[in-house]
């Protein structure tokens, strides 16, 4: 614009890097234009025109800056709330937040994640920086984002980022592999000091499976082992004391999801002991485990978890179940008749965590007993032999068929109505009984 009509000349001054280029226009129509040859590459350039009229007239214009630009990019798509592994744009956010990375002539930014039905607008947080927070729940799943800039040029670029978003989890069990449960099934007591424990609902995308065991003030956190089965199972590292244990899972998966199992509580017992046996109807001297009853009967003291009490006297072959009594008191009277002899009593006692332990009595049943006799001693038998009459105010008499398991034996006299009652003594050749005064 503003070329005179006279103008005999006109030519353009293109300078670009320094580098200076003249070209001349050629008038068409009444019009003076420029266009360049050849394609600019991007960057800036600087423009003067230079008019000459017929009469040797030169004119020239202010300079004209131009900047070429053709393109734009997408620098960098980041899912700001990516949870679980860092960059592996999973999250358990339902509405899921970008962060876009553009030049910094960029002036619009839009996204889509339904293949470009909707759009929405970024929000420029910083120099080519631009940021959005979805604000409303997405489903779980695959998701595709499509991120669309324009930059004030008028260029476009378009990149797309693959994101999931994964809210669910299985809330993790864990139980008493039936193998270790050594008392009643599904009783959570053992007697194996180190249990391996079975954990289900973990899903196949778990990333840490940890166990945390409580036991009075010891809390520790163990690994959890996936097997070849892709089943995942638990065992202490170490033996375990008897004691109650609390079990708690915690399962945290590829989009850091958390969830714990509900606690199991395990209680591990390997001790048992028998207290004591008792030969109850032990007759004669007490506690030397003899009796005069054909059917003996005994008293077996045991911890209070004791649940069974089994008893035999043919070496095992044949048992009998005990009764309880009190809390930790176990009885039995045998039916039968038992002969005379010595016995082994073998008790054998099992608790709820299937502890067992066996414990020996030896025991004596005598019924029988001789009929004893009783003579003057011949020496003192001053008469006639055998005739009892005697001149010795304090006389000797014999004792004869006493058993030798005999522990007491006395001598009743009567005299003018009067009965006293003498312990004999034994002596090296037998029983006899001297009266301590003069009859």
């Amino acid at each position: 614009n503003g070329i005179d009509t006279d103008a005999s000349r006109v030519v353009v001054t293109v300078t670009h890097n320094g580098t200076n280029q003249e070209v001349e226009l050629t008038q068409s129509g009444g019009q003076w234009t420029f266009m360049p040859a050849s394609d600019w590459v991007d960057g800036n350039y600087t423009l003067t025109v230079k008019v000459e009229d017929r009469a040797g007239n030169v004119s020239q214009s202010a300079p004209l800056a131009v900047t070429i630009d053709t393109q734009t990019e997408i620098n960098n798509i980041v899912l700001v709330n990516d949870t679980g592994v860092p960059d592996d744009n999973l999250t358990n956010a339902l509405r899921p937040e970008f962060r876009i990375e553009v030049p910094e002539d960029v002036n619009v930014v839009r996204l889509s994640i339904d293949g470009g039905k909707t759009w929405v607008d970024a929000n420029k947080t910083s120099a080519g920086v631009w940021d959005y927070n979805w604000t409303t729940d997405i489903t779980d799943g695959v998701h595709t984002l499509t991120v669309k800039v324009t930059d004030v040029a008028g260029n476009t670029a378009t990149r797309t980022l693959d994101f999931t978003v994964d809210t669910t989890l299985l809330v993790p069990t864990i139980t008493l592999d039936n193998a270790d449960d050594s008392g009643t099934k599904g009783d959570d007591l053992t007697n194996v000091n180190k249990p391996t424990f079975l954990l289900g609902n973990i899903d196949s995308d778990a990333r840490f499976v940890t166990v945390e065991i409580q036991h009075g003030s010891i809390k520790e956190v163990l690994t959890a082992t996936r097997g070849t089965d892709g089943r995942w199972h638990f065992t202490p590292d170490n033996v375990w004391g008897d004691g109650r244990y609390t079990l708690t899972v915690k399962v945290e998966d590829e989009a850091g999801n958390i969830r714990y199992s509900a606690p199991l509580s395990v209680t591990v017992d390997t001790d048992i002991t028998i207290n004591k046996i008792e030969l109850v109807n032990d007759s004669g001297v007490v506690g030397d485990n003899m009796t005069n009853d054909i059917h003996p009967q005994f008293r077996v003291t045991v911890p209070e978890d004791v649940n069974s009490v089994r008893l035999s006297i043919d070496g095992g072959t044949t048992w009998v179940k005990a009764t309880q009594g009190a809390a930790g008191t176990w009885g039995y009277t045998w039916p039968d008749d038992v002969k005379d002899g010595k016995y082994t009593l073998q008790v054998e006692a099992t608790d709820k965590a299937g502890n067992t332990i066996t414990q020996m009595l030896e025991f004596t049943i005598d019924t029988t007993l001789s009929i004893p006799t009783i003579e003057l001693d011949s020496k003192d038998d001053t008469g006639t032999q055998g005739d009892e009459l005697t001149h010795r105010t304090q006389p000797k008499f014999i004792l004869q068929h006493i058993d030798v398991d005999a522990v007491s034996v006395m001598v009743s006299v009567e005299h003018g109505g009067v009965t006293s009652t003498f312990d004999a003594i034994k002596g090296a050749s037998g029983w006899s009984f001297t009266p301590t005064a003069p009859w």
